[in-house]
């Protein structure tokens, strides 16, 4: 449909006063967020393969709810009756407290993992044929070629071990880098093997196995989310945007399964209307 076809920058000055005002009310709202947002909108407006509106609404409601994070904050602390406590000397008192914001940038997974099987580090060994050797806590051992496919070295190896796995001599002796690989980015990525076939999709080789926190550089993390959502490559098992956006098909709920099944599918269907909304009253 034609109102959804754009190709272009979008009014900046429009696009904040549209979200200041769709979103301006939600308990999550953070106006540092906005500059993180304009920048991912910079990716979507020069990624050529985008054209249709819809598309870009939904990328936008995806970081914006995958992004929505723990953030620690200073407030003042008031009396029962909200007014401002002081200190001996007369200096108003603050304390910090944590609360869940939206920052529309990548960020780390919230407990790093935590008890889940990739919870634990690996170790991780660059080889002289440029493939690694990925070393996991139980001794099990992969070799992963530039392509990002693993193959057990050691028999009867499989991915991941329980988050409580007590570190076996053969990965404490290994000369490999430790690392961890838990969820990073504007759609979370997490596993070890997930890294490297991430990698080897956007023509990095085994950069991002080698080193995970390049995924919390918005210009790969924008890569990693596009590549799964354009192509059905990783996280989104074969699902595409052009599945659910295509000429009067239009359909924000459903859209969900490219990411994580049916999870809050209506909360971020309702999100992504609203940057539809912001977007068509923003093009300049």
């Amino acid at each position: 449909m034609a109102i959804y076809v754009w190709q272009g920058k979008f009014d900046r000055i429009k696009l904040r006063e549209g979200f200041i005002k769709e979103f301006g009310k939600d308990p999550h709202f953070d106006t540092s967020a906005i500059p993180h947002m304009e920048l991912l909108l910079g990716f979507i407006e020069s990624d050529i393969r985008i054209t249709d509106i819809r598309w870009m609404a939904y990328m936008l409601a995806t970081a914006y709810w995958e992004t929505t994070s723990l953030k620690k904050e200073t407030v003042p602390t008031l009396d029962k009756h909200g007014k401002q406590r002081m200190d001996k000397k007369g200096n108003p008192l603050v304390h910090s407290r944590q609360r869940w914001l939206m920052t529309m940038s990548p960020v780390e997974e919230v407990g790093k993992g935590a008890n889940r099987q990739y919870f634990l580090p690996v170790k991780v060994k660059s080889l002289p044929t440029g493939e690694a050797r990925v070393t996991e806590q139980d001794g099990d051992q992969f070799t992963v070629t530039a392509k990002g496919r693993e193959s057990a070295i050691t028999k009867g190896a499989k991915l991941g071990v329980p988050a409580t796995q007590k570190a076996v001599k053969s990965y404490s002796d290994d000369d490999g880098t430790e690392l961890k690989y838990y969820g990073r980015g504007y759609v979370q990525l997490t596993w070890w093997s997930n890294y490297a076939k991430a990698g080897a999709n956007l023509n990095m080789g085994l950069q991002l196995l080698l080193d995970p926190d390049m995924v919390l550089q918005p210009e790969i993390a924008y890569k990693l989310m596009a590549q799964g959502m354009l192509t059905g490559e990783g996280f989104a098992n074969g699902r595409k945007l052009e599945k659910y956006f295509h000429g009067a098909t239009t359909d924000y709920i459903k859209a969900r399964a490219m990411v994580n099944g049916t999870d809050h599918a209506i909360q971020i269907a309702t999100v992504a209307k609203d940057f539809e909304t912001i977007l068509i009253a923003a093009k300049s």
